[in-house]
């Protein structure tokens, strides 16, 4: 996928249905620093979304420090 956004990337990992490929679907190229930044952006935001949907006795803490 010539000049494909990691957004790209992870939907055609998403959808391969070969195992064979699938490694190199995860895998990839080298993403940017930008790329890798937009990633880490929607991974926190997932991640808060999701201990929001928790309730707070079966949350779990994790520290990033």
């Amino acid at each position: 996928m010539p000049n494909a956004t990691w957004h790209d990337l992870y939907d055609a990992a998403l959808v391969e249905l070969d195992p064979k490929k699938l490694p190199d679907r995860v895998e990839g190229p080298t993403l940017s620093a930008e790329e890798r930044d937009e990633i880490d952006d929607a991974l926190r935001t997932l991640f808060t979304l999701i201990q929001r949907s928790v309730p707070c006795d079966r949350r779990i803490i994790v520290d990033n420090g």
